[in-house]
This record gives C-alpha cells, sequence and structure tokens, in this order.
C-alpha cells in the first residue's frame, strides 16, 4: 500500500457524508494453525493428543516453497509472532480503515492442512474442519458482528450436508457461505456431491470455491515446482469445475444453486462462456437434460471476486476489461476481495480505481456482495463519494 493509500484510508470513515461507497470485502481470511487454542479448543482431546504425537501428515510430496511461511502481509504479524489470528489486529488494519460494512471469513487452510483428508485419519480430518468452523464463529464472529464467516466442509469425505446442518443450527446468523476446495478426486458436478449442493439451496446459502494453495491437486496434474508457478495458475481451476456443474446439469437439478469463485480470476469469464456455447452447439444431441445455453447458467448462478485484480501490459486496457464482462451481462457479479493477511493484499482503492465510473464503484465494492450474500450496507460508511458535497 503506498503513502497515498493510507492517506485515502485514514479519511475513508471521517466527515458527515451520506452518500458513501459501501464497502464489502467477500475474502478475508483468519489463519490459526490446528494447534492455536481459538482452534484447539473445539478439538477431541484424541485428537489434539494425536496431532501433538503425529502431527498433520505430509503434503503428499512437491511442496512449493512461499516467500514467506504464511505468504503474509509483513504488518499482519501480531505481538506474538503470529499472522490471521487476532480479530482486533484485522479489524484496525482493514476493516475500520477502510470503514467496511461486512467482511465475509475465508478460511481454506481446512483443506489445505487436510489435504482433503487423504494424509490423516478421516475422522481428525472431519474433527479439524468442525473446529475451525467452531472457532470462526465463536473467536471472530462474535468479536464483532461485522465478521460472517464461511462453512468449510470436506469435499470428498461424506457428510459435509450434515456439517453445514450443525453450524446453521448451532451458530445462527454467524454464517453466510459454505466454502469447498475447486480441487478434488472427481469433478465437481458429480453426483456424489450433490448433497452439499442440495443444502446450500436449502439454506439459501452461495457456495464458495477458494483456491487451495499448496493443498491437494492445484492443478490438473499433480504438484508445481515454484509458487510463482502456483500463484499463476489460480485460475486454472475454475476452467474444470464451471463446465462440470454446467454439463453434468447440477442447475437444472439446483435452480437456486449461486456460487462463488473467489481468488479464481473473472477475465476469463467471458471468452469462455463463448467457448461453452461453441461446444454446447455441436454436441446437443448429448446434453438434452439442459434447458439453456452454458452461457446462460454461468451468468445466472456465478459471482466472482476482484483479487488479484487483472493487470493489462497497457493500463488503458484495463477499461475494455471491465466492460467487456459488463456488457456481457456480468456487471452484477464482480465482488471486492482483499485477500488479507496475504502479502497481495488489494485496497478497495486498488481493486476498484476511483476513476472507475461511480456506479460501477458502487456495484463492485459492496452492492454486489450486499445482494448475494444478504448483507445489508451500513447507511454513512464506506468511501468518500466523489459525488457527495
Amino acid at each position: 500500500m503506498t503513502i497515498t493509500e493510507l492517506d485515502k484510508a485514514e479519511t475513508a470513515g471521517a466527515g458527515t457524508a451520506k452518500n458513501r461507497l459501501g464497502v464489502i470485502d467477500v475474502d478475508f481470511h483468519p489463519m490459526p494453525i490446528p494447534s492455536d487454542p481459538q482452534v484447539a479448543e473445539h478439538l477431541p482431546q484424541r485428537w489434539r493428543d494425536h496431532i501433538a504425537r503425529y502431527g498433520l501428515g505430509s503434503f503428499g510430496g512437491g511442496v512449493s516453497p512461499a516467500q514467506r511461511e504464511f505468504t503474509h502481509r509483513l504488518d499482519a504479524v501480531d505481538v506474538n509472532g503470529r499472522v490471521g489470528v487476532d480479530p482486533a489486529l484485522a479489524i484496525e488494519q482493514v476493516v475500520d480503515l477502510y470503514d467496511m460494512s461486512a467482511v465475509v471469513l475465508t478460511c481454506p487452510q481446512t483443506y489445505i492442512i487436510t489435504s482433503g483428508g487423504v494424509n490423516m485419519p478421516h475422522e481428525l480430518a472431519t474433527a479439524l474442519y468442525r473446529a475451525y468452523n467452531d472457532a470462526l464463529a465463536t473467536t471472530w464472529c462474535g468479536h464483532d458482528e461485522r465478521f460472517r464467516a464461511s462453512i468449510t466442509v470436506a469435499r470428498d469425505i461424506p457428510g459435509g450436508e450434515r456439517e453445514i446442518e450443525r453450524c446453521m443450527t448451532e451458530h445462527p446468523g454467524s454464517f453466510v457461505q459454505v466454502l469447498m476446495s475447486p480441487s478434488g478426486a472427481d469433478p465437481i458436478g458429480r453426483r456424489r456431491y450433490w448433497p452439499i449442493f442440495e443444502a446450500c439451496e436449502a439454506y439459501d446459502i452461495p457456495l464458495g470455491f477458494h483456491v487451495p494453495g499448496m493443498g491437494r491437486q492445484p492443478t490438473g496434474a499433480g504438484k508445481q515446482s515454484f509458487y510463482g508457478e502456483m500463484h499463476a495458475a489460480f485460475s486454472v481451476l475454475p476452467l474444470s469445475m464451471v463446465p462440470s456443474l454446467i454439463f453434468e446439469g447440477v442447475f437444472d437439478r439446483f435452480p437456486k444453486l449461486k456460487i462463488a469463485a473467489l481468488e479464481l480470476g473473472w477475465d476469463w469469464v467471458v471468452p469462455f462462456s463463448w467457448r461453452l456455447d461453441a461446444v454446447y452447439d455441436k454436441h446437443r444431441e448429448d446434453l438434452p437434460h439442459l434447458s439453456r445455453k452454458p452461457s446462460e447458467y454461468l451468468r445466472e448462478h456465478f459471482w466472482f471476486s476482484t483479487q488479484p485484480l487483472e493487470e493489462p501490459e497497457k493500463p488503458e486496457m484495463t477499461e475494455g476489461v471491465f466492460r467487456m464482462f459488463e456488457e456481457a451481462g456480468f456487471a452484477d457479479r464482480l465482488m471486492f476481495s482483499s485477500d488479507y493477511p496475504h502479502w497481495d493484499f488489494d485496497s478497495p482503492y486498488e481493486s476498484v480505481p476511483e476513476h472507475f465510473p461511480e456506479d460501477r464503484r458502487r456495484r463492485i465494492l459492496g452492492e454486489n456482495a450486499s445482494k448475494l450474500y444478504r448483507l445489508p450496507l451500513k447507511p454513512g460508511h464506506g468511501l468518500p463519494s466523489p459525488t457527495d458535497v
């Protein structure tokens, strides 16, 4: 963040302006490790003893090294040397600084640490998912009403739908999304995953997919050698996820299902919708169960997040990238995300520059997420509006 950015942030909540641009951050990471008390206190003693004695298993070989252990901002380390553990520090560094209305917590550590449940007993992996969900509900959502959490479920361990029901019952009001890895044992449209889709539809909450980082199957063909290689390939995963969900008929079976693709890119969406429609036109006889063109499912059922923002080689091309996305029908589908506390954190000013049209800034900064997650924007809070006097 530049000094100018800090100056802007310091004035984000100042004044008495009535027409502020409300902000909701849809990708914000608590990052406690399993031995941290906020997670460990929710684990059965059996599994605390197991982790102390045997550790958490290996990642299965080939972990690309990051430049820092938690790929974090240098200033995100608390006084005890921890990252993404102190809700009060997160409030100070981001939520209050940009006068946000709400933050959606995403904690993919669960499926990264458990490697999808293949490197440890399934009972331990299930207990870890449960402990992390309880930690987000109690430690984070209990700290500040602006925090709302995602229920992380194991993609390839049966029972995800039961964990959704448990969290929604035991922690009413804390959770606004279900989160799952975009990579797994089978294509995501297969019927083995349908009980999770059914639970999301029943509770009317979006199903989010967030990059699996150094976890299991970060590509379609194993793990990469370099951190940058891994980071650059984040947008590869939805290119298999989207057609599987559409062509398997998921949205005809679950017409109210909403998918949030987080940190998975968005500039690929429009050209990929052309490809999907072209394939469909040539293979309609094999896909009689689809009632519409694939691009129509994509426009109706998917949302996307900004970070990392696309950076065209020539800055003047940026407007064209956004305009193509909006004119293809996705104007109400892009949401601001900071990716705090990671090193490539984007502030609301970096993701949604001030030279953008004000209606676009309003949609991306807060309105689109407010509608998807049913989180109201706080009147009089957010970034200053250029038209406010």
